[in-house]
């Protein structure tokens, strides 16, 4: 018996010069066959996807998904992985930064392997993550042996460390911040990599605009990732309007750059500028909390992925910044983030609607498009799981004109 046959969609992975109408077959977790046609006679259950896209599982890189950690109360900001995952179309979700030293344990005990959701962390420089935002207001906030014991603890969840280049912690340790999560990331050797924040959106204090080409020249390597990369705050990537001439050489050198949508960390007049002075981001995150989910304006990964194709990035790119690149990223694109035979059978399906719909950003800003992708069901290690009712009162699709 084959497990499971999705038929019929448009089976769309660029990673695999793949873009097609074709069969997919499932069994014992992982991708069998693709092919054109695929004997439906033997298979447990068929999913006909005419007039879907058929993706690798989606990924999200950015997300905060440490329910009941921070705070008892059901306003606790941060999401739930499945919220996050699964029920809407992705696979794998990466909490950036929640925990840290001093809390990770509840993550890794508890949500990760309570989660449907190949659920994976970043630890947090700060002791205590963002359960004490700011998490670093100065030195005595980062325990650099504590943070290795922790990565070299649960290399298999724990994947890399976060630091955010925000106030105070930027005004009393400068470049000894990023520095301090650079020496947690290596100090474990387990080929952790480092996440940056770029913005001071704690403080917009002068000195992180001084310190961003230095965190790129100075600090940043081969697989670390820049978050935050079309914000437009003091410290990004835009100084005065203009890219920062570092970028080019932090990218030459393997270092990526992330979207990271977030709350506060994206504008579409900063995301126009980067992208017309020649960066693309390699990847596309939500930021996702609560709050972002139900007030906006991130709502989804995937809205997140429709602003881009307003932007005018193709549908191509989009799911490769959404797939295959961030599995790379991660280090688990041996496993997930392509549809190939003998990969884990991760898989999204999407539906590309055309309308006229509005797109907003952390600033009021607005912009228009005219195709939304909306999550229709999420295939996880070959199990179908159900897709929510979505963010919006009507759903998952953004305002119409």
């Amino acid at each position: 018996m084959t497990d499971l046959i999705i038929t019929n969609g448009r089976l769309l992975d660029p990673s695999q010069d793949l873009d097609g109408v074709m069969d997919i077959a499932i069994e014992d977790g992982e991708i069998a066959e693709i092919a054109s046609s695929i004997d439906q006679s033997t298979a447990e259950r068929v999913i006909d996807a005419k007039g879907l896209i058929v993706t690798p599982g989606l990924i999200d890189i950015h997300t905060h998904v440490a329910a009941g950690i921070r705070k008892a109360s059901p306003e606790d900001m941060m999401g739930d992985a499945d919220t996050a995952g699964v029920y809407s179309g992705v696979t794998t979700v990466l909490d950036a930064g929640s925990t840290g030293a001093y809390n990770i344990g509840g993550f890794t005990n508890f949500i990760a392997p309570g989660a449907v959701t190949r659920t994976l962390a970043l630890l947090n420089v700060g002791t205590m993550g963002v359960a004490r935002a700011p998490e670093v207001r100065d030195a005595d906030d980062i325990d650099i042996e504590a943070g290795i014991a922790a990565l070299a603890a649960r290399p298999d969840v724990i994947v890399g460390v976060k630091a955010r280049m925000v106030s105070p912690g930027i005004k009393s340790l400068g470049i000894e911040l990023p520095k301090a999560a650079k020496k947690i990331a290596r100090g474990a050797d387990t080929g952790a990599f480092l996440m940056v924040h770029v913005g001071d959106i704690m403080g917009q204090d002068p000195v992180a605009a001084e310190l961003a080409p230095q965190l790129l020249s100075d600090v940043l390597t081969e697989g670390d990732v820049v978050t935050h990369s079309l914000s437009f705050q003091i410290g990004a990537l835009l100084n005065g309007g203009k890219l920062l001439d570092e970028v080019k050489a932090a990218r030459e050198r393997g270092v990526y750059f992330d979207v990271g949508v977030g709350r506060a960390n994206f504008s579409f007049e900063s995301a126009r500028q980067v992208i017309d002075q020649g960066l693309i981001p390699d990847t596309i995150s939500s930021d996702f909390t609560q709050a972002g989910r139900h007030v906006g304006p991130v709502h989804s990964l995937v809205e997140c992925m429709s602003k881009m194709i307003a932007l005018g990035i193709s549908l191509e790119d989009v799911i490769t910044m959404a797939t295959s690149r961030p599995a790379e990223v991660l280090g688990i694109d041996d496993e997930v983030g392509k549809l190939a035979v003998g990969y884990d059978a991760d898989i999204t399906l999407l539906e590309a609607v055309s309308g006229d719909f509005i797109f907003r950003d952390t600033v009021g800003g607005m912009h228009k498009g005219s195709t939304a992708l909306r999550p229709v069901s999420t295939v996880r290690v070959g199990q179908v799981m159900p897709i929510d009712f979505g963010p919006r009162p009507w759903g998952w699709l953004p305002e119409q004109a």
